[in-house]
């Protein structure tokens, strides 16, 4: 049985979509977990909706914690023997858990690929419909390697997840170091090349919405994964080291196109200092454009204020 953990919180515009999408999965030995996480909409009446409905729904209804302690919860009470995660607002295709169910058999984790879904309009991922095996190296640089950290497009074994959870100290990259931890028992895996996940993305997300101390942590969570790859999988320790600068540029391009400079002058000048001494040990890792950006950012910051103001 696979069991499906879906935090709920004040998405009452979208559960519907999203729990109909996990009913009506063509693999039906599945447990539906809805984690109402103290939501002030009527998600929570929703949620009691499909319980009364489908007899595989169950529901939790908690105070606020964040997503991270309310998917903690639905792993403590899931009873299947493979683990998957839907975002609830997001919806899957009828056939994403029997086809990870059918890839993961022989291997300790089954991935498909995503669509982004904008208020405006699809972005589809390219895909050829097959399906390939990956080693233990091979694993870690789809998942770390390329960043393929989310856990909703992810079908893992319960075994090999026992006592790994979720840091609710990060509201940022949670996934990541979660997926690390995993990756630390997971030797083979299958990448289903077709997208059966919709990833909506919506303007008030932490990544998408309006800069705040929250979006500090991408630094902080990427400092956690360096540490943890420093430990479990030191041959990406430049790629962690990577991520770790661009963590700090991204912030630093976020709060000038934010202008809100004046507010975060001692994070600013802490981030700068990093990122100029640190260009050199991962200059060979970066994208031409972010050379383009490290030269307007030491040379011409005028330049550069402009930029990350037209940032897209």
């Amino acid at each position: 049985m696979i069991s499906v953990i879906v935090p709920v919180y004040n998405e009452g515009k979208y559960l519907r979509q999203c729990v109909d999408s996990i009913i009506n999965q063509t693999y039906k030995n599945i447990e539906i977990i809805l984690i109402d996480d103290g939501s002030t909409d009527d998600s929570g009446v929703i949620c009691d909706e499909y319980a009364k409905l489908d007899s595989r729904v169950k529901v939790i209804h908690k105070q606020n914690a964040g997503q991270s302690i309310a998917r903690n919860q639905g792993l403590d009470i899931a009873t299947g023997d493979y683990i998957g995660f839907v975002d609830s607002d997001d919806t899957i295709s009828p056939d994403m858990f029997a086809r990870l169910r059918e890839a993961i058999d022989g291997v300790d984790i089954s991935i498909c690929q995503h669509n982004v879904v904008y208020p405006d309009k699809s972005v589809p991922c390219s895909s050829d419909g097959g399906v390939d095996t990956l080693s233990q190296d091979e694993l870690w640089e789809e998942i770390f390697g390329r960043l393929n950290n989310a856990v909703w497009n992810k079908l893992f074994r319960k075994e090999l997840l026992k006592g790994i959870y979720f840091d609710p100290d990060f509201a940022h990259g949670e996934d990541l170091i979660f997926n690390i931890q995993h990756l630390s028992r997971a030797k083979s895996c299958r990448i289903v090349k077709l997208p059966l996940y919709n990833y909506y993305k919506r303007g008030d997300s932490i990544t998408t919405g309006k800069f705040t101390r929250r979006n500090l942590l991408e630094i902080s969570s990427k400092e956690e994964a360096r540490r943890l790859i420093a430990e479990i999988y030191p041959a990406m320790i430049s790629t962690a080291d990577k991520y770790c600068y661009r963590a700090r540029a991204n912030v630093v391009r976020n709060i000038y196109k934010s202008n809100l400079a004046s507010e975060y002058q001692p994070e600013l000048s802490e981030y700068r200092s990093y990122i100029l001494s640190h260009y050199p040990l991962v200059k060979h890792t970066l994208k031409v454009k972010e050379k383009i950006e490290f030269f307007l950012y030491k040379y011409l910051p005028f330049a550069y204020k402009i930029l990350a103001k037209r940032y897209r």
